[in-house]
């Protein structure tokens, strides 16, 4: 891959997989493939993306900082500012936390910051059967299974109707995991999982993420998940499918203040 230096190489992930990711990661951030190749810390402009977020990206000694188009909202953001920011990104910060910038305020969304990617080279073998796979399930049967984990673990991990590929499992005729990748941003597929309760543990988690990982791979893509910090089961599932740390990034929405607003 060019321009990338091997320190900045996620370890077992083949090179190819690296460069797919890097150029995902810059058209999301609205910036040249080269910025998130060589140590910086910069701020872009998303010149023809008006959605009012800021989007951050940061991978070792590579920082860089996505602003919307100044016809959207003007952020301006100095360089302690963007300094600010990346710190922030390297926390695990706590989804609806607030940065205050000039006359705007910034809200941290309710997506983990550690970013993780597999390929062919790092997805372990298939696991151990202990339930029975079902490639998109039935509508009812998720319907079921949302009841179980209930409205918040749905939100984060249920995903909404825009899925590309789903893959659940069955245990006594029940839908008790599920793992849904959504529609790619380049290259990238993010994948969720939702298990339901009383089987957390049980090893059927990694069984719908690695039939997905895999599923999702042989489309050409590159599946990715976020984890955060205090997740451990999530983790150790992602960790034992074959996932790699590869960065950090947060999304927050920006709010401009109404007249007499006092920054946090």
């Amino acid at each position: 891959m060019r321009g990338v230096s091997r320190e900045h190489r996620s370890p077992g992930l083949a090179e190819r997989t690296v460069g797919e990711a890097l150029r995902s990661f810059a058209q999301i951030m609205g910036c040249p493939v080269a910025y998130l190749e060589r140590p910086r810390a910069v701020t872009v402009e998303r010149i023809h993306d008006p959605q009012p977020v800021v989007r951050t990206f940061l991978r070792e000694a590579i920082g860089v900082v996505s602003v919307p188009s100044p016809h959207a909202v003007s952020l301006a953001l100095d360089p302690a500012q963007v300094q600010e920011l990346l710190a922030l990104t390297r926390q695990d910060v706590a989804a609806g936390a607030t940065l205050s910038v000039r006359a705007a305020r910034l809200v941290v969304s309710s997506d983990p910051a550690s970013v993780s990617v597999i390929d062919e080279q790092t997805l372990s073998p298939t696991p151990a059967g202990m339930a029975v796979l079902v490639y998109q399930p039935m509508a009812e049967a998720i319907d079921e299974l949302r009841h179980e984990v209930g409205d918040a673990e749905w939100r984060a991990n249920g995903t909404s109707s825009l899925v590309m590929r789903r893959v659940g499992a069955l245990r006594g005729g029940s839908l008790v995991a599920l793992a849904s990748a959504e529609p790619a941003e380049g290259r990238l597929s993010r994948i969720r999982v939702l298990v339901a309760p009383g089987f957390s543990g049980a090893g059927i988690g990694e069984l719908v993420l690695h039939a997905l990982a895999r599923l999702v791979l042989q489309d050409g893509l590159v599946p990715y998940v976020r984890l955060a910090a205090t997740d451990l089961t999530a983790r150790a599932m992602a960790r034992t499918v074959g996932f790699v740390t590869f960065a950090r990034g947060l999304t927050l929405q920006v709010t401009v203040a109404q007249p007499g607003f006092a920054p946090a």
